[in-house]
């Protein structure tokens, strides 16, 4: 497809909306429907898809596992654990769902390592 092409279809595709949202707010009254109930649908298919995504994600097979964290607090025993050396160096599968929860919301290894020195 040719960039004028892609240009006029999008463009006519939005006008579309546009006055299909006139005429059905103006012209038919319905403001409850184009104000409360298509946001929130929209708000709400952003939000399960979104969740869709992170679980697909979580269950993609790995070929072969790279260690990420060094889980030896475990294996020593007179090393105490605290919530974040157990969200740092995860055991159980319930610790890796909370690192993995913690990592897609909050972005956690992307904001570590922020200083650079040359």
């Amino acid at each position: 497809m040719s960039f004028k092409f892609s240009f006029y279809v999008s463009f006519f595709a939005v006008i579309t909306l546009i006055l299909i949202v006139l005429v059905g707010v103006g012209g038919l009254g319905l403001h409850v429907l184009f104000g409360i109930i298509i946001p929130y649908l929209a708000a709400l298919t952003f939000f399960i898809g979104v969740i869709n995504r992170v679980v697909k994600w979580g269950r993609v097979p790995v070929p072969f596992r790279i260690p990420t964290t060094c889980a030896q607090e475990h294996t020593l025993p007179w090393i105490k654990r605290n919530l974040k050396d157990k969200l740092d160096n995860p055991f159980t599968n319930a610790w890796v769902i909370g690192r993995m929860f913690l990592e897609v919301l909050t972005f956690r290894s992307l904001f570590r390592s922020t200083r650079t020195e040359l």
